[in-house]
């Protein structure tokens, strides 16, 4: 069974103009399925609607909408209509590096916003009408950090951590309804992340192309997965060592690894310098 015979209807990709959302949406227009595209760069969601409505003759809504704002929900049902949404990706999400008290408190409120309330209310929108045809899939996009305390990038570890419990949690909720939910977790990835995050990609990034091919692969099978082999030992050494053990590590290794400057474009407050 292709993936279009299998969730038959829409998939709607938020943070679809770049990164891992970007992949998913090359990934699904070649499978045929018609896609609703949401991000906030318009110009480039347009451009990726135009190629692939002639790459694989389907049909794309473009949404150009900022998930942080309070009535993002009303904007995307109008987009949506009465179009069914079979497969749901919550892709969009930014994070931080630096101390947490130096932190911009608009950034961090916007960052809940987009990382967590977004994909909740959004599942709970589509969800329902994913159990009423019986059908449909959703993807979370939890992290690596999302398995432990993560100094030094405290509040993006506390909404993936979120996004892990959330999928799972409904992975066993919706699966007597037919429906797939997959955490997807993945850890340093070469997309634009780093840039608005401040941080690197780590010493071995992966690609966006291997995180999807991870998705894909493990989609209706299990209710969370990590990407790559590397990063799967790294979420499993918590669960053998003390808590604050863990801790310790991860706030000597973000401090080795991630010393970029600082990602609050607005305040261009330099919160982590490099050593």
């Amino acid at each position: 069974m292709t993936l279009h015979e299998k969730y038959k209807g829409w998939a709607l990709i938020t943070g679809a103009s770049s990164g891992i959302g970007e992949e998913f949406a090359k990934r699904l227009a070649s499978k045929k399925l018609d896609l609703i595209l949401v991000a906030r760069r318009k110009n480039r969601l347009n451009k990726l609607a135009k190629e692939f409505k002639a790459n694989h003759g389907i049909q794309v809504v473009v949404a150009a909408i900022d998930l942080s704002k309070q009535n993002f929900m009303d904007e995307l049902k109008k987009k949506v209509g009465k179009r069914e949404v079979s497969v749901l990706i919550n892709n969009a999400g930014f994070g931080y590096n630096g101390n947490y008290v130096d932190g911009n408190t608009n950034r961090f409120e916007e960052m809940v916003n987009v990382n967590c309330l977004a994909p909740a209310l959004l599942t709970h929108y589509f969800a329902k009408q994913m159990i009423e045809r019986k059908n449909g899939a959703i993807i979370f996009l939890g992290s690596l950090v999302g398995y432990q305390p993560t100094p030094m990038t405290t509040l993006y570890s506390a909404t993936k951590a979120f996004n892990l419990f959330l999928g799972e949690s409904l992975w066993y909720e919706l699966r007597e309804h037919n429906v797939d939910v997959l955490a997807l977790n993945p850890g340093g990835t070469a997309t634009e992340f780093q840039k608005v995050a401040g941080t690197s990609t780590g010493p071995i990034p992966r690609s966006v192309q291997q995180v999807v091919d991870t998705a894909m692969k493990y989609l209706g099978k299990k209710p969370s997965v990590v990407d790559g082999n590397i990063n799967r030992v790294m979420s499993f050494i918590p669960r053998l060592i003390s808590r604050k053990l863990t801790v310790n590590l991860a706030g000597k290794m973000m401090k080795k690894l991630y010393t970029a400057p600082s990602v609050f474009p607005e305040g261009g407050v330099q919160l982590l310098k490099k050593h």
